[in-house]
């Protein structure tokens, strides 16, 4: 075989190997290429479902989109370590709010319970630590409450204070009444059973002395015609004052008057009964 053949022939096989091997080479090439691209797309995918799974945990605040969050953020491949640690401090911050919120929530309902002065100051330092933009509205809510029951609470003191001066008012009230109606049932009962005591002495008085009633004594009178009986008729004035017992022995009359014309003036007449 000449030289010159077995050179072509060295050449050309070296051509041909060449050119399997570069097509092999590109080949591979063209896969790691399309492998590469799959995962980016991948990745891609992973990272924009992360993403909206943070974003609906922040919305939600539910604890089914956090734990979906957490299972998107595992599917993020070594090359997007960046992303996933941004985004998993991120989903750890948001638990955190809620962290604060819930304590928050729990603190007051303590406060609202117990009503103490202790509770409330503790309440008012939680919420005075939600300083981030995200638990704003938060701040605020729990704001509103808390200060709806410290007015509430101040609110019952102050009717609670109110109610007991008036219960206080009411009993010296009540105390200076029943002492007024004593002062008045002594003071009828001193009216109506002294007096009824006096009433009945003087009624058996009375009853004693009921038959002296009828007489009086003569009273000594000297009137201007100069008689003692006070008869201002009596022709002369020549009745004067005599004793009972001489009354007898006077005119036959029974009054005395001596100058009783015709003795008109007999016992029966003047009421006298005379004893025979």
């Amino acid at each position: 075989m000449k030289p010159k053949k077995i050179i072509f022939s060295i050449i050309l096989i070296l051509l041909v190997t060449i050119g399997i091997t570069f097509g092999i080479v590109h080949q591979n090439q063209v896969k790691a290429e399309r492998i590469a691209q799959e995962r980016r797309k991948t990745d891609d995918k992973n990272l924009k479902v992360a993403t909206a799974a943070i974003t609906t945990a922040y919305q939600t605040r539910a604890d089914q989109a956090i734990k979906k969050a957490e299972t998107a953020l595992s599917k993020l491949s070594k090359h997007q370590k960046t992303n996933q640690t941004k985004l998993t401090t991120k989903l750890t911050q948001l638990k955190g709010f809620l962290k604060q919120i819930s304590n928050v929530n729990d603190s007051l309902a303590k406060a609202t319970q117990s009503k103490s002065e202790q509770d409330i100051k503790a309440t008012q330092a939680l919420i005075n630590q939600e300083t981030d933009d995200y638990l704003k509205t938060d701040q605020t809510t729990a704001q509103n409450k808390l200060n709806a029951l410290i007015a509430q609470i101040a609110k019952e003191k102050a009717e609670a204070k109110s109610k007991s001066e008036a219960q206080a008012q009411q009993a010296v009230s009540e105390a200076s009444q029943q002492a007024d109606h004593t002062t008045e049932v002594s003071d009828y009962q001193t009216y109506v059973e002294a007096p009824q005591g006096a009433y009945q002495t003087s009624d058996r008085a009375n009853s004693t002395l009921a038959p002296q009633q009828n007489y009086q004594t003569p009273a000594q009178n000297s009137d201007n015609n100069g008689n003692a009986s006070g008869i201002t008729d009596s022709p002369g004035g020549t009745d004067g004052y005599q004793p009972w017992g001489e009354w007898q022995s006077s005119n036959g009359n029974a009054s005395g008057i001596t100058d009783s014309p015709g003795c008109w003036d007999t016992p029966n007449n003047s009421g006298i009964v005379w004893d025979h």
